[in-house]
């Protein structure tokens, strides 16, 4: 699924998940390190990618997919 991912803010991530900005970002801490920086207020696409590998696609990826 590489390349169909847009640059998300992290709310817009969570929405696509169904949970609050507070639960994603606890969702990410086992994977801080392999997401890397979170910059200009968005993750990049492929960032996006490995947050979808981690956590399975999100039940409203309409939002995150380009």
């Amino acid at each position: 699924m590489t390349g169909i991912y847009k640059s998300s803010s992290k709310k817009t991530i969570a929405q696509s998940y169904g949970v609050t900005v507070e639960t994603f970002n606890a969702w990410l801490k086992p994977i801080e390190n392999e997401i890397g920086e979170y910059l200009s207020r968005c993750y990049t696409p492929k960032q996006v990618e490995t947050i979808v590998k981690h956590l399975g696609i999100p039940q409203h990826s309409e939002l995150i997919c380009a």
